[in-house]
Order: C-alpha cells, then structure tokens, then sequence
C-alpha cells in the first residue's frame, strides 16, 4: 500500500489481525454484479474497512479492482479516483482533471466516462475514507456512473452519505448499501470474536455483552480486551460501559472531536434522555435540534432513528454513556438544568416513568412522587413488577421525606412488596399529614390513598371493613375533582372492582362478587392489565364452581391461566384462583391426579397467609382428595387447621370450611358434628350435612325439612346430587323400590350435565350397588366410569380385541377386583373381606400391573372387556 501523490493512499488494506469473517455481508456485496454503486456507510469501527478488504482479496477480479485510502478532510476526490482507473489501464486522455474540488468541464467528464465505457473488462474502485459532501463533485461523479455502460462500479466506504441522489439509485435498483444495522455482529459473529480475542465468555455472557455494545466491532474489542482482564468475566460483563477506558477514547478520538463546537453541544445536550422525541430536542438543544440530528444520521455519528416512531432518534448506548460523562464533567449545573427540562417536558406529555426518572436522576425525590400522585400512577406501580422502570426509580425515596406524595409512593412500593406493616405505617402517616400547595393535588392524593386501602385490604381480617373500603374507592374514582376522571385510569378502575370482588366473594355474595369480576375484566382490558384480568377471570372460575357450573369454570381457568402464559413469568403467581377452579373441577369429576396436580401447582406459588380466599378454597380441595384416599382423619385435621386460620371473621368463606368440616365428620358415623352448621341450614350444603345426619340419629321429619333444601334448584348441582343419592339410601333401607330407582335416575341426570362423579364414589356402598346391578342404567350413564380426559388429551382408540392379561390374578385379586366393580372404597373392601386396609391396597397394586392400566376405574372398564367382572 503505498501513497499517491497528494491524493491518498492506493492499495488493498491487509485485514486486521482477529478478524471475524462474515458470509452474510460478503454475499451481501456478491450480489453487487451490475450495480454502479456499493455503498458501506456507517459509523466509525464497525469493521467497514476490514469487510471490504476480506471482501476485495477473495474476489476473483482481483486484477480489475483498485482500491484508494483517502485520510484528512482537505482530500480531493479526483486526482486519486483517475490514478486508480489509469493503473487498471483505462486511457484517460490527459490535462483533463483539475487539482481542485471545482465542477468538471462536461467535455472533460465525458471524455473520462467514454474512456471507461470502451474498456474491454468491468473495473471496482474502492473508495475509502472520502466524504462527498460537494454537490459539484456529485453530479459529476453521477453522470461517470450513469454513462459508463455498467463497465465501472464505484464501492464507496464511508462515515458519511455522499450527496449522491441514492432515492434514484434504489428507485432502479442499482445500488448495494451495507449499514450499521448490517455490519452489527450477531450473537454466533461475537462469540468468534471474543473467541478469537482470547476470551471465552458463556452463550449468555457473550448475548448480554452484544446487547450493550449493539453489535459494534469496536466496542466488542475494547470489551473483549477489558474482560480478559478480569478473574470472572462472566460476571464483569455489565463493567462495559461507553465513559472510561478505551472505548471512551475511541470515541472521543473518532467522533466526538470531529464534530463542530455546536453539534458537540447538541449531542451533549441530547444525550440526557434514552430516547430522543419530537419535541425533547427542540426543548433541550433549541429550534434547529431536530433538522440537525436528522443530517447526523446521514453522517453516522452512532444516532440511529427509532424504528416505527419519526423523529425519534436514539444514541448507541456506549456513546451516549461519553457524552453524558463529558456533560457531568464539564457542566454539572448544566446537567442537572437539562435532566429537569426533560423530567417537566416528560410530565406535560404525560410520560410519567420517563419524568420520575429524570426527576429522581438529580434527587428531585418531591417532584418525582409529585407527579406519580399526581398522574394517579400508584395503580401502574401496583401492577407492575418490582424491576419495571419506575418502582426501580422511586425505591430509593428518603424515608425522612414527609410531604403526602412521598408517604403515599413509599406505601405504595410496601404494598406491592407485601410489607404490610410497612404499607400500614405510611397509610397512617399520610392521612395525617396535610397537603402542601407545593405538593401532589389533594384529590390525586386522596384517590391514591383510596384505592390503596382498598386494595390492601384484599387481605383484612374483615371483609366487611375491606367491602366499605372498596366502596369508597370507587366513590373517590367517580368523584369530580381537577385531576383525570376515574375513566381515563382504567387500571385502577380494575384494581378497585377486584378488590371489591374479593370482599364480596368472602362475604358469600356470589351474583354481586361474579359482577364485580366481570366489570374487573373490561377495565382490566380497557387498561391492558392483563394481570387483574387474570385474577378476575380465576375468580369467576371458582364463582362457578361454587354454583356448580363446572365447565364454565373450566372455560374461565383456562382463559386466565392462557392470558399469564402470554404474560410471562411474573404473572405466574396471579393464577391461584384459576388453578384452584380447576382443581375442583377435577375433583368433582373425580380425576385425582389431576386435581392433585393442581393443588401442588398452587402450592408451588407460595401464596401469603393472608390471601384467605385461595386457602381456603385449597383446603376443601385438598380433604376431598383425602376423603377420596380414605384418609378421613387427615381430612378432618387440615380443615380445623384452615378454620383456625380463615377466621369467624371471613363470615361465608369460613363458614365453607366450617360446612366441610362437619361434612366429613358426619359422614364418619359423627352425627353430632352437625351442631357446628345448625345455624346455616338454610345454605344448601350445611342442609346436607343435617340430612345426613338427622338419617343417621333415626329422625326422618328433620332429615326431610333439611332435604327440601338440598334438592332445591338453588342448590348447586353436585348438591342435589348427593342429595339424591342420600334420598336413593333412605329408600332402600326398607329395600329396593321405584322410589329409590327414581332417586338414582334423578341423581344421574343431573350429574350427567356437568360429569360430576365425586358424589357418587362418597355414595353409602348400597347406592353404588344398586347402580352396577342395574345394567340400562349403568350402560346409559357409561360416563360414570370413565376419568374424565378433557380436550388436550387424545381419544381412546377405536375397540378392539381385548390384550390377553400380562399375569394371571390370583383368587383374592379377582375378588377386590369385584368390590372395586361395585365402588366399594379401600376402606369398605377391607370391611368386607377382613383384612386390613394396607392389604387391600397392595391387591389393588397388583390388579393395575397385572392389567397394564394405572387407575382403578381403568382396571374394572380393563376387567369386564376379558370378562373378569359381569358387565
């Protein structure tokens, strides 16, 4: 590579130690064939040179490629330009090119183009480091282009757009651009290059060090070489910022000095804001901020426009960390003027994270809660997780702090930690303290406190208290005052509703809670807070449990459990409710693994004690799984447990789990528990426990008066079907009857509707008896016996030959194998054949492997296709 006289210098550049080849951008400039011109313009170390040169050495015309380095600003394009076609042996006529950037003489001009139009071979000049800025020198350099016959292709490498019409060139399709955008590494080209660096950095580490250098070839190296310094670099990767170091001169060096004094003061003065809107630049750097960071684009001076957003512009994070450096180090008070200039421009535009950012970046602790208050924003907080841009802002505030706004941010960031003692000292402090003119607006303040109490609240020993605090929320949304009316912040409209939801849910308000959530649910959509639709979706999934709407709680659980999976991760704890919903509707339709997988999939969530309405939903849940495994005992323990912890003050939802208990112990052969529900026989599920027992303490007429409530039509539907088994045994005490068909037949079509089994596998054994021996009904309610598989699962295949037995069952195995066909329980079989329950189970091991099935209702369905058992 050698000089050419006053021009540049000519010759092909070795390619730099390290480098990384890229197949994608030297295919890129393989496709170049027949175009005039290959533009690789970007900014200053993003390997423009070096692609080029790998690019240039592999071709195979190398003999017709020149190529010329251009260093200094008083270069002229020329002189050098000419040298290079002369040397690929193009004969120009000579005394035609001036030594000058002054306009060819057309004669001159044509005669250079005729010269290479009538050159037998394709000639490539590589242009490097020449910023064609003259619009004389372009037209001239045009016109060679257009009247070359495609014999000559210009490949311009620069920091800068030339002042050529490239519109027109893409309009023809005769121009190849390479940008930054193209000459960013990949995640696989970084990892060579730090490879190749000495380095070796995890697919992770390598990623996040990609991400903060953007792909830039000159920060990747300048990274490479620091992490290589350090014991675990890994972990120093977030050390790579753009103000120390080499990277910081680099860009001092290859940028910023090139600048003017007054686009360095605009790009120190825009470096204060991530992203630069329309508006903020003219705000921070006056009226021409705009135009002139629209002309650095072309200029590629690391500022890229904002994809999808015009006249958005944003600096590559490296250089924008220098520029703010150099604007601390040189101006702090200017600094700081400039953060509070776009803090208030961000608060008139209603950007509330991006102005408490600002504000809190020069302490401005005040005016930053001032303007969460202010824009009501302690619902986005709220819903927010604890690494979203504002809670992480504002988590440092002073607790010395006293003004309302301050106390009412630092509840907030309680109260979504879950730090109720926290949350309920602020809430004292600011109802106590007034409001300053300075300060947040007092009806924003009074909003905020509100909605505050009530959604904190949710957990209050007292639903009542929480019911009236929610009520009052509401009010204070809906009240005129001079701040934005309640419509305007749906998501608190949403938080609200839920938290009134939950109020009249524990209250046993079932219609009122099931409109609250529905409400919930279009301002949660109105908001897009998607994590108050999922809990109000959940909700009204156990809604419809509780009246016994089974596949209408499926529909709602799946939605919201769909709705958090869309969310992501930190929306994983908001689906209690709905997975609860679906646990008991499994439960119901006696698949127990499924419902026990979603117990265990709530209980992973790690709820707080104080969130009542999902414990004890739990709690039932986990005693009728128990119940079903024969273990009445434990059953009966983690209800009192449960009881203990909901309190008599959550009125219905304890009294649920009162009801359950009592329940249980009735049907243990108790009759006396029925004491504990006496008082709520008017609810249909306390009226079936004194049913029951009344039935069991021998007085019908009492039995009858709880019966009629059971088998009201207000009663849920697995209700009045274990009420109608109960009315199935009471008929065939004095044997087998019409009556207690009728019941039977009665109980079948109700539970037909929903599939609800549970009711019949707690049935007295003679219920189930009946039902197997009756052959019609049996064959007409095939359902029953079967687990309900639900629609992700596959369908059975067609029936064919039934498989022969993997090993023969011994006598007691056929037996237990009968007694499970009769829906005898572990406990019951055990009875029966005077043995203990421990055997029965170890009989009932060896049936499923013998049978190749995992479930006992497989094994029965199993047996009676081999002919074990009668149909």
């Amino acid at each position: 590579m050698g000089p050419h006289p006053g021009d540049g210098w000519v010759g092909v550049p070795a390619v730099p130690s390290g480098y990384v080849r890229r197949p994608r951008l030297l295919q890129l400039l393989d496709h170049s064939d027949g175009c005039p011109l290959v533009l690789v313009s970007a900014p200053a170390g993003t390997g423009k040179t070096a692609l080029v040169a790998d690019w240039v050495a592999a071709a195979e015309e190398q003999g017709r490629t020149a190529w010329i380095t251009f260093d200094g600003a008083e270069a002229v394009l020329w002189p050098g330009l000419i040298g290079c076609l002369e040397s690929l042996g193009v004969a120009i006529p000579p005394e035609t090119v001036r030594r000058d950037e002054r306009p060819l003489d057309r004669r001159v001009r044509r005669a250079v183009a005729e010269a290479v139009y009538v050159h037998p071979a394709p000639l490539t000049v590589v242009v490097d480091g020449y910023d064609l800025l003259s619009a004389d020198v372009a037209d001239d350099l045009d016109f060679l282009l257009r009247h070359t016959g495609g014999h000559l292709r210009l490949v311009m490498v620069t920091r800068a757009d030339p002042v050529l019409p490239l519109y027109r060139y893409r309009l023809d399709d005769t121009i190849v651009e390479v940008r930054m955008s193209d000459l960013a590494f990949t995640d696989e080209e970084a990892a060579e290059l730090t490879k190749r660096a000495g380095l070796t950095l995890t697919p992770e580490s390598v990623r996040s060090l990609n991400l903060r250098t953007k792909g830039w070839a000159a920060g990747l190296r300048f990274g490479a070489q620091l992490l290589r310094m350090r014991q675990d670099p890994d972990r120093a990767v977030a050390e790579i910022v753009g103000d120390t170091g080499n990277i910081a001169e680099y860009l001092v060096g290859e940028v910023l000095a090139a600048q003017s004094p007054d686009v360095r003061a605009l790009l120190l003065a825009t470096s204060v804001p991530d992203t630069i809107q329309q508006g903020l630049a003219e705000a921070l750097a006056g009226p021409t901020a705009e135009r002139t960071l629209s002309l650095l684009t072309r200029d590629n001076v690391l500022i890229e426009p904002v994809s999808g957003h015009p006249g958005c512009y944003r600096y590559h994070p490296l250089f924008r960390d220098l520029l703010r450096a150099v604007l601390a180090y040189e101006s702090p008070d200017e600094m700081r003027r400039l953060q509070r200039t776009a803090a208030e421009w961000y608060a008139r535009d209603g950007q509330v994270t991006a102005s408490v950012g600002h504000f809190v970046a020069i302490e401005a602790w005040e005016e930053a809660a001032a303007e969460v208050v202010d824009d009501l924003a302690v619902g986005q907080m709220l819903l927010d997780d604890s690494t979203s841009a504002l809670t992480l802002s504002l988590r440092s505030i002073p607790a010395e702090l006293e003004d309302p706004a301050s106390t009412v941010v630092r509840a907030t960031l309680a109260l979504g930690a879950g730090d109720t003692i926290g949350f309920t000292s602020e809430l004292a402090r600011v109802r106590t303290v007034p409001a300053e003119p300075s300060g947040s607006h007092p009806w924003a303040t009074n909003v905020a406190v509100r909605v505050l109490e009530a959604v904190g609240a949710q957990s209050s020993e007292d639903p009542s208290e929480a019911m009236s605090l929610a009520t009052a929320a509401e009010q204070a949304l809906e009240a005129p005052g001079d701040g934005p009316a309640g419509s305007s912040r749906p998501e608190l409209t949403s938080l609200v509703l839920l938290s009134k939801g939950i109020a009249a849910l524990r209250l046993g308000r079932l219609g009122t809670a099931d409109a609250m959530f529905k409400s919930g649910v279009a301002a949660a959509t109105s908001a897009g807070a998607e994590i108050i639709l999922v809990e109000c979706l959940g909700y009204q999934a156990v809604i419809a449990c509780c009246r016994g709407k089974l596949s209408r709680a499926v529909r709602l659980g799946d939605r919201a459990i769909g709705a958090a999976e869309r969310i992501g991760v930190n929306a994983a704890d908001r689906t209690a409710a709905a997975r609860i919903a679906r646990g008991w509707v499994e439960m119901e339709r006696y698949d127990l693994r499924a419902a026990a997988d979603h117990v265990q999939s709530v209980e992973r969530l790690g709820l707080p004690p104080r969130d009542h309405v999902p414990h004890a939903f739990l709690a039932l849940i986990r005693a009728r799984l128990q119940v079903a495994h024969g273990d009445r005992l434990g059953a009966a323990s983690g209800l009192e447990q449960a009881a203990t912890e909901v309190g008599d003050e959550c009125g219905w939802l304890g009294q649920q789990v009162r009801i359950e208990l009592a329940h249980v112990r009735v049907a243990a052969g108790e009759p006396a528990a029925m004491a504990e529900v006496e008082g709520l026989a008017d609810q249909p599920e306390a009226a079936r426990v004194v049913a029951l027992a009344q039935m069991q303490l021998g007085d019908s007429d009492a039995a009858d008066a709880a019966m009629s409530t059971v088998l009201s039509k207000r009663a849920a539907v697995p209700i009045q079907v274990s009420g109608w088994l109960v009315e199935c045994a009471r008929r065939l005490h004095d044997g087998p009857s019409a009556r207690a068909h009728a019941a039977l037949h009665r109980a079948l079509t109700l539970a037909s509707q929903e599939r609800v089994r549970r009711p019949f596998h707690e049935a007295p054994a003679v219920v189930r008896q009946l039902l197997v021996r009756d052959r019609q009904l049996s064959a007409e309610h095939a359902w029953l016996f079967e687990i309900s598989t639900g629609p992700s699962r596959s369908l059975s295949a067609p029936a064919g030959p039934p498989a022969p037995v993997l090993e023969e069952l011994t006598q007691k195995e056929r037996e237990v194998l009968g007694h499970l066909a009769n829906l005898l329980t572990t406990e019951e079989i055990a009875s029966v054949m005077y043995i203990s329950v421990n055997t029965v189970r170890t009989h009932v091991r060896n049936i499923l492997r013998k049978l190749g099935v995992s479930r006992r209702n497989d094994a029965v369905r199993r047996a009676r296709e081999l002919g074990l058992v009668a149909q």
